[in-house]
């Protein structure tokens, strides 16, 4: 009975040690197929578990440098755009200071006036460029809505004024959109808060003095008129409501008119040619705020262009138009100079966060690769002992199997 007990245990414990060397070796044939020493996680489980989390480290890192290789073809392209604004911006300076040289006579000036006009198209098209997935470039986060639309002033601003960002690293995000409001509007034409324009249908050669803000307090954003009802008195509205702020204002020439905390002169010096002009009953100003987009100075030329300037009045209004627009467009080429170095600065922040980027990348494959690559030379020669071993415990087996059997048939 125990002889039979034992001759099954024997067998028992083959068969166990047998499918044990089998599985090694096919584990070691496994390891050699693939190049990678952990074929399941209970193979190290320790070693399992670093290597995820390297591989989701690794991962992120690829995505960084996805999300930077976005950003710079966001910001080359919005670049490249900016780059065809610089350079009709600096035509447009150049042709300002022609048509204010007094050298151009009627048929030149509306000559000029076309050129303005498609110019001022161009422009428009440009500030409504697409990328190449036909995302507006200067609309903000609203990218599929154009960012402006003619209007009566030049232009308007239909997109917001939120930048898109995307994580570049994991502690840094960058900017990847410009909103247009901040390139082609926001133009300060002088150090004030308003400027003024005389209307181009005043009988008088009356001009306006930038606005000087004494109460800070009471500036608002809004657009007023002046209007003359004699040469001593004026009343005020406020354009943009249509509200009326004050009549029968007492004028005396020379004497400073505030409105809404900004105070301006007429007929105080700054018509070089006519300085003591006093204003004439139905005279009227305009007094915007001291920012206004590129569109709007643009227009504001083109008009100015188009009316005569037979008279003194018409003279100075022509004037005044062209020295705005000249303030306007050599601020408007500084904006658009300040954003594109700020896009170049990000451009550059990419370049050395690839280069952080390429590093830590090549770091989590070695990492991954000591943990994961088998030694080949030292798993074939493994492969080749647990193969002679396996073949050699077969032999013993076989041998003992046959002498145990002789015994049994002895003992019956």
């Amino acid at each position: 009975m125990n002889m039979r007990m034992s001759t099954a245990s024997f067998y028992e414990d083959a068969v166990r040690d047998f499918n044990d060397m089998q599985a090694s070796i096919a584990k070691s044939m496994k390891q050699i197929s693939s190049g990678n020493k952990l074929t399941s996680p209970a193979d190290n489980p320790s070693a399992a578990a670093q290597v995820l989390i390297t591989r989701q480290a690794s991962s992120l890192n690829t995505q960084y440098g996805v999300n930077r290789q976005n950003a710079a073809t966001s910001l080359n392209t919005a670049d490249g755009m900016l780059s065809g604004v610089t350079r009709l911006m600096q035509s447009l300076a150049s042709q300002i200071v022609e048509a204010g040289s007094g050298a151009l006579n009627a048929s030149d000036k509306a000559t000029m006036a076309q050129q303005f006009q498609s110019q001022l198209d161009q422009l428009m098209n440009l500030a409504n460029s697409k990328d190449a997935n036909g995302n507006y470039l200067f609309s903000g986060t609203a990218t599929s809505t154009a960012p402006y639309a003619t209007s009566s002033n030049g232009a308007q601003y239909n997109g917001n004024q939120v930048v898109q960002m995307l994580q570049a690293d994991s502690s840094q995000q960058l900017a990847v959109t410009v909103a247009g409001s901040t390139i082609f509007g926001n133009i300060q034409v002088s150090p004030h808060a308003y400027f003024g324009t005389p209307d181009a249908n005043n009988t008088s050669a009356a001009a306006i003095s930038f606005g000087t803000v004494t109460d800070p307090a009471a500036v608002t954003l809004d657009n007023y008129s002046i209007t003359f009802t004699s040469p001593t008195t004026y009343d005020i509205t406020n354009t943009s409501t249509g509200a009326s702020i004050s009549t029968g204002n007492a004028y005396t020439s020379g004497a400073p008119i505030t409105i809404a905390g900004v105070q301006f002169n007429i007929a105080n010096g700054t018509n070089p040619a006519a300085p003591n002009n006093v204003p004439a009953a139905g005279d009227q100003f305009s007094v915007q705020p001291g920012k206004q987009n590129i569109f709007q100075a643009l227009t504001n030329v083109i008009t100015a262009l188009k009316q005569p300037t037979v008279t003194a009045a018409g003279q100075t209004n022509f004037a005044n138009s062209i020295a705005q627009a000249n303030s306007s467009i050599n601020a408007s080429l500084n904006n658009v100079l300040t954003v594109r170095g700020q896009l170049g600065n990000s451009l550059q922040q990419i370049a050395s966060l690839d280069n952080v980027g390429d590093t830590v990348g090549l770091a989590y494959q070695s990492a991954l690769g000591t943990l994961e690559n088998i030694n080949l030379a030292e798993t074939i020669s493994k492969l080749s002992q647990e193969q002679l071993t396996y073949q050699t415990a077969q032999k013993a087996f076989a041998t003992i199997a046959q002498t145990l059997s002789g015994l049994m048939g002895t003992l019956r």
